[in-house]
């Protein structure tokens, strides 16, 4: 830039056709062009008006059109398009579109005529610029600083031609969501091994002591196992076979085991000769030879090899059904499952035949070359589909072996297809060695039937349903039908029939359907009952086949007396036998009746289930009854029922409850209510039931009918205490007498061998005085920590919860069974931010024994549980023996009751009776055993995975001494 045009100064004008508008002039020094241009930005005004008609042609306007300005038309034009340049200007003679000038150049000053010295004199208004001449000027008299202007010209300049590469286009990721953890179990694992130990012929070849094995295949390794049997004195016995079965992971191909023996002392020894492992679901073997003997302790490992298993035929004669569009085109194919495990999935194909398999009515017969299975137990018949109409009616199917020979029949009689009950193309169904013979001549019997239909939505049915009453024996009745004058099978009725038919002795299964006849047929089976009244053939057998268990009995009595070897024990005995003689002499009453029960719970209809209208239900329970006046001993239950802690938890829907048995018996649908208001948030409800013993409880169905507003419902857990009856109780205290003789009977065998007879027998005396634990309920525990609720998890209102625990109190078990000691319990917290919690923290032990702990809470004067605070707790309870686990949790009370727990270690102080039993093994007295639960994670509401409380593993545990 020129140093004439150095300085700038902006001076308003007003123009009548324009209005007003911001001009600059720029400072011309007088030396080099007169004092008369010092007159310029006073006489601007005047000169503006004149010129106002050319002057959009003389001047260029800046390009920010922000402030309205000199051109002739209202809207703002820009330079391009307006008069003065209808297309691009020359960048020679025009520099307005270089953002480096802003003022004019020196060749247009020159060409302007400036008033000369003398004329100074004259009046103002002869004074005026001479723009006729010279090029147009490029002159801003908008901008007022080289920097606006710049930008201004920037803003608004036209974008160049791109001539490099286009740029790629930026795609975001997908925002990342924080995902829920979840606790994953131990991987245990299903796959089923069974461990065939041959213990060699040699003198001296068995042994008493620990036997353990480690399995590595090529997928997974199966960790070290202890081989033991439930019997208190199981040992490995020379030349023997002893089968064992353990579940684990899918090893795939065995390629080494471990065996190790452990035991009491240095010169016991063992000799192994072979190992077999079979894989019971493929059926494979491999075989580890040893040949070796153990020492006490030591260990081997052995290389197997896999056994080859022979070949045989099975012949397979598949009946479709004579049903309306029954025959399929789909491809078909056949699962055998056997003793020896199973084969792989074969497809029926017969290409011999010039005809199609698989039509209506047809029976298509097929031989495939499999290694033996052993005896079968069921097959997976399936298909994939395909082909229109492939809905398939399957009659049965039929297997036969050569080797050896035998039928096993495969009955189903139903659809499969995509639009069958649930959808299902496929069916497991299990195998039958012989059908039952229908009876009909013979001698006849008196049975009273009870069909209870089940008590949910559209269960009941207008059909003609008919039963068949099979024996064990293979007898059966004719399909009766069950029909009177009422409105039979409606939801929740239970009704009851009179059948005269023949005697088809104990029952072992019925066969009960319908016709599926009338609109809505399918029907919600609750459970069957029967009553088989006892011919008077059948009775006498019985009573003299007890007596003769009788007889029996006082004669093992009498020789046992005999026997005693010393005069206390021979006197308890005594006192045994006098009980057992008073049950002997009573008379021998025959029996009245046999109750059998056939639980179902599911759907006979086209569209439910498994899309049948007739199935097979076995009995659960065979009872022999005496009198008409028996009835069925009910049970008491105690359910308790946790609600959780989480936000709008509670509900005011109601509540109901099924419980199922192993058995396969279930109760009936119970309401849980009382006066109280149910089910709010961390509360504990209980409520007690009477119903049908059920025996050991499998799981059950908690739900509720979504009713009022906000009825969704947050369920932690449920505990079920189910009441012992009288007979369980004498049976279990039966039981438990057997396991304290008989190790009564090993510890004394152990230590005549070491010449020890009086200790052994004073010992064992105290120990066969000691008073038996009488039970009184058993606890079943169901967890849940889950919505019912269909705006929440998975949207059901109705869940199965199966139980993960069970465990049998006995009366008086606090004072007399449970021995106290002293917990030292060591609980740290992280060191992350916000770690500390002002909650209320507990934690509860699990013994190894199934043994528990109340909750314990930890909380002393001190402020605890602060970020990367180490607080100590000592606090005396009952003792559970060696630690499993524990749970530690808080109830997430206050703001931030976050809490991120590092560890928790416990220290349990061994009592007088355990440390002598180290003692007696040859080891020093401990004095506390120390056990560390690793957590590492956030109990809190809102982090991690939302949990407050959580349940540790033990990770390490050492023995302390003094």
């Amino acid at each position: 830039m020129n140093k004439e045009r150095k300085y700038l100064s902006r001076s308003r004008l007003t123009d009548p056709e324009v209005g007003t508008v911001t001009t600059c002039v720029g400072k011309i020094n007088p030396k080099l062009y007169g004092d008369g241009l010092q007159n310029l930005c006073r006489k601007t005004h005047d000169n503006l008006n004149r010129l106002s008609s050319n002057m959009a042609d003389k001047l260029e306007p800046c390009l920010q059109y922000g402030i309205k300005h000199w051109h002739p038309s209202d809207r703002p034009k820009s330079a391009y398009s307006s008069n003065a340049y209808p297309s691009p200007p020359d960048p020679k003679q025009v520099r307005w579109h270089d953002t480096n000038i802003m003022f004019t150049d020196s060749q247009v000053l020159d060409n302007m005529k400036w008033p000369t010295k003398k004329d100074s004199t004259k009046d103002d208004e002869s004074d005026s610029l001479n723009l006729s001449t010279g090029p147009k000027t490029t002159f801003c008299y908008i901008c007022s600083t080289l920097e606006e202007h710049k930008r201004h010209l920037l803003q608004y300049r036209p974008k160049r031609p791109v001539s490099a590469k286009p740029r790629i286009e930026y795609v975001a990721p997908k925002p990342r969501v924080k995902q829920k953890m979840i606790e994953e179990a131990p991987n245990i694992g299903d796959h089923l091994y069974r461990v065939d130990i041959y213990t060699g012929d040699k003198v001296n070849a068995g042994t008493t002591g620990e036997v353990f094995i480690t399995i590595k295949g090529s997928r997974d390794v199966l960790y070290r196992t202890k081989l033991s049997k439930k019997t208190s004195n199981f040992s490995f016995m020379r030349n023997t076979k002893e089968s064992f079965f353990l579940k684990g992971p899918r090893l795939g191909n065995l390629e080494i085991i471990t065996i190790e023996h452990e035991g009491g002392k240095r010169s016991l020894r063992w000799f192994l000769d072979r190992v077999e492992i079979t894989d019971m679901k493929s059926g494979m073997m491999w075989v580890f030879k040893c040949q070796e003997w153990f020492d006490s302790p030591d260990s081997r490992d052995l290389i197997g090899k896999e056994k080859e298993q022979p070949i045989i035929d099975y012949d397979i004669t598949v009946h479709t059904g004579t049903k309306s569009f029954g025959g399929t085109d789909a491809n078909i194919y056949l699962t055998i499952y056997g003793a020896r495990g199973q084969s792989p999935k074969i497809h029926l194909v017969d290409s011999s035949k010039g005809q199609k398999c698989f039509e209506k009515g047809s029976v298509d017969k097929f031989r495939i070359s499999q290694r033996d299975l052993g005896e079968l137990k069921k097959i997976r018949i399936e298909h994939d589909g395909k082909g229109v109409a492939s809905g398939w009616h399957l009659e049965k199917i039929t297997i036969a072996t050569n080797a050896p020979k035998q039928t096993y029949y495969f009955l189903y009689g139903g659809f499969i297809g995509k639009d069958v009950g649930k959808g299902h193309l496929y069916r497991e169904i299990f195998a039958k060695k012989s059908l039952p013979k229908e009876l009909t001549t013979g001698p006849k019997t008196t049975y009273m039937v009870t069909v209870q239909t089940g008590d949910v939505k559209y269960a009941g049915t207008d059909a003609n349903v008919f039963i068949q009453i099979c024996g064990k024996d293979g007898r059966a009745t004719r399909k009766i039908k069950l029909d009177d004058s009422r409105n039979n099978f409606e939801r929740g009725a239970v009704e009851q029939y009179k059948v005269e038919a023949p005697d088809v002795g104990s029952i072992s299964h019925i066969i009960v359907g319908h016709d599926n006849s009338g609109p809505g047929a399918g029907w919600f089976l609750d459970e069957v009952k029967i009553k088989r009244y006892i011919l008077k053939k059948e009775a006498s057998k019985y009573v003299k086949k007890e007596q003769d268990k009788r007889e029996k009995k006082e004669a093992a009595l009498r020789k046992s007396r005999e026997e005693s070897p010393n005069q206390r024990r021979k006197k308890r005995r005594d006192e045994d036998s006098e009980e057992e003689e008073e049950e002997l002499r009573r008379k021998v009453t025959p029996p009245l009746y046999e109750e059998c029960v056939f639980p179902c719970n599911q759907w006979l209809a086209n569209d439910e289930g498994d899309g049948l209208v007739q199935m097979e239900l076995k009995s659960a329970s065979n009872t022999l009854h005496f009198s008409e006046n028996s009835q069925e001993e009910k049970v008491h239950y105690t359910v308790i029922v946790h609600t959780g802690k989480v936000q709008y938890a509670g509900t005011d829907a109601d509540v109901f409850i099924q419980i199922f048995g192993e058995n396969g018996r279930c109760s009936r649908r119970t309401k849980l209510d009382d006066a109280k208001n149910n089910f709010e948030k961390g509360m504990e409800d209980i409520f007690e039931l009477e119903d049908v013993n059920l025996g050991t409880l499998s799981h059950i169905v908690i739900g509720h009918d979504d009713s009022g507003p906000g009825s969704g419902w947050f369920l932690d857990d449920v505990i079920i205490r189910k009441h012992l009856t009288k007979k369980e109780i004498k049976a279990h205290v039966e039981k438990e007498k057997k396991k304290v003789r008989e190790k009564a009977k090993a510890k004394h065998k152990q230590r005549k061998k070491r010449r020890e007879l009086q200790e052994s027998d004073t010992e064992s005396e105290e120990e066969e005085e000691a008073p038996f634990r009488t039970p009184d309920y058993e606890e079943f525990h169901f967890p849940c920590n889950k919505w019912l609720d269909k705006k929440e998890d998975d949207g059901k209102i109705e869940r199965q919860l199966k139980c993960m625990k069970k465990q049998l109190h006995y009366k008086g078990e606090a004072s007399h069974e449970a021995p106290s000691t002293t917990y030292q319990i060591i609980v740290k917290t992280g060191k992350k931010s916000f770690a500390g919690t002002d909650a209320n923290v507990y934690i509860q032990l699990h013994g190894k024994k199934g043994f528990e702990t109340p909750r314990l809470p930890l909380d002393d004067e001190k402020n605890n549980s602060e970020k990367g605070q180490t607080d100590v707790f000592k606090i005396e309870t009952v003792d559970v023996g060696p630690l499993a686990f524990v749970t530690v949790g808080h109830d997430g009370s206050g703001p931030g009751a976050g809490w991120f727990l590092d560890e928790v270690r416990v220290r349990r102080y061994i009592q007088k009776k355990e440390a002598k039993e180290y003692i007696k093994r040859g080891r020093e007295k401990p004095l506390y055993e120390e056990s560390v639960f690793p957590c590492n994670r956030w109990l809190s509401s809102s982090d991690d995975d939302k949990k407050i409380e959580r349940q540790l593993k033990c990770n390490q545990r050492t023995l302390h001494y003094e």
